[in-house]
């Protein structure tokens, strides 16, 4: 199958009238992993899974001495995602290293292509999980005791058979690795603007995301008078505004509030309590830094007023990520090899790369998003710029494999 086939292949798993739900450890995950199982046995590779659910599917290179280098993405969607977020990535590894097969290429690295557990961080509070817990950025045990949306454990989701590990994959115990690729559809509109095929990042936003919790005082929405009320929805959607006017007050910068929980969600009780999602970007961390003390006065201000208390937790905090520039050249090298011309950008959205970034050398390419559009249903990329990435990543990780050797 070509890459386009493979796309089609996941797309129709977790879909629905509003897009591809695909949260990790879910059947629906769990049966694209079980694809992509199916697809690495079906070439040949060898299989290994860790303890997280990253999935690894291996070519042997020449020398058996040498770390591997890592290529993939991420199976999981938010909610509401589209076909080639992440999917693509995963099912362009394989493609590479089956086009190198193919055309009889060895590396003397091996190559890995990878599924990374729970990148986007819709079932569980973290984002790039498996890539983190690989490249130690988060403990193995207090990942397994993450409790999801849903109420259930990481641990306890790991374990069942509905959503979980897979059966007859064996596990993998070290965590070597040479270098880390990334291919992925750019979730923006800069290359469809400059008329461009191809993109290589130059580094990846920094990014936090927390969780704030306003609590206030629930009553009877009939006979509580409006000067007596603490009530937390009001106060929470105050806070809200004054998050998003921070971020445009600042610049370069984004802030979003994608999740809200009311408590306790009657039509004629005044809200108790609201917990809602924050996710704050920016290539300058000191933006970020200015947000968040915006942020903290509004919280003081709003606090005083409305008579209600707030908590924010910080659920990830992550730097912004430089990519490697001996393997942005090698890249450029490949790209030029194949005559094609391409753009050097940063990436506003996080990736799995940001997590390897911090251990090992690490690029990534991107190819157009049509209308800049993702994390929707609408998230559309050409077949041609599909098929002319996975040229350009067999490309490059020829070259990235020379300049490491």
């Amino acid at each position: 199958m070509n890459v386009v086939e493979k796309l089609d292949a996941l797309r129709v798993l977790g879909a629905y009238d509003g897009g591809i739900d695909r949260a990790l450890l879910t059947p629906q995950e769990r049966a694209a992993r079980e694809l992509f199982a199916q697809w690495a046995r079906a070439s040949g590779f060898a299989l290994t899974q860790d303890r997280v659910g990253n999935l690894f599917a291996r070519r042997d290179g020449t020398r058996a001495d040498y770390k591997p280098i890592l290529i993939g993405s991420h199976l999981d969607t938010v909610p509401t995602g589209g076909a080639y977020d992440g999917a693509y990535g995963v099912a362009a590894a394989l493609c590479a290293l089956e086009l190198l097969a193919a055309r009889n290429l060895r590396t003397a690295h091996p190559l890995e292509a990878v599924a990374w557990a729970g990148e986007e961080g819709s079932r569980f509070p973290l984002g790039c999980l498996g890539s983190s817990v690989f490249a130690g950025l988060s403990d193995e045990a207090t990942v397994r005791a993450l409790v999801g949306n849903d109420g259930v454990t990481y641990a306890e989701a790991l374990a069942s058979p509905d959503g979980g590990l897979l059966d007859d994959v064996p596990v993998r115990e070290d965590r070597d690795v040479a270098a880390y690729l990334e291919l992925h559809v750019e979730q923006g509109p800069v290359l469809e603007q400059l008329g461009l095929s191809l993109g290589i990042v130059t580094a990846i936003a920094a990014q936090r995301r927390l969780r704030a919790t306003v609590h206030g005082r629930s009553g009877h929405a009939g006979t509580v008078p409006m000067t007596m009320r603490a009530d937390a929805l009001c106060a929470a959607a105050e806070l809200v505004l004054a998050f998003e006017a921070a971020a445009r007050d600042v610049g370069d910068a984004v802030a979003t509030v994608g999740r809200m929980v009311v408590e306790p969600n009657g039509t004629n009780v005044i809200p108790a309590q609201v917990t809602f999602s924050l996710d704050l970007r920016s290539p300058d961390e000191k933006k970020l830094d200015e947000i968040s003390g915006q942020m903290h006065r509004a919280i003081g201000r709003v606090e005083s007023q409305r008579g209600v208390r707030v908590e924010i937790e910080m659920l990830e905090k992550r730097s912004a990520t430089p990519m490697t520039p001996a393997l942005r050249e090698a890249i450029a090298r490949a790209l030029d090899g194949l005559g094609e011309k391409h753009a050097d950008l940063a990436s506003g959205a996080g990736h799995d790369a940001m997590c390897l970034g911090t251990i090992v050398p690490t690029a990534m390419i991107f190819v157009p998003s049509i209308g800049g559009e993702s994390h929707v249903r609408e998230e559309r990329t050409a077949d041609r710029d599909v098929v002319l990435g996975v040229e350009a990543l067999a490309a490059a990780i020829v070259e990235v494999d020379k300049t490491l050797a």
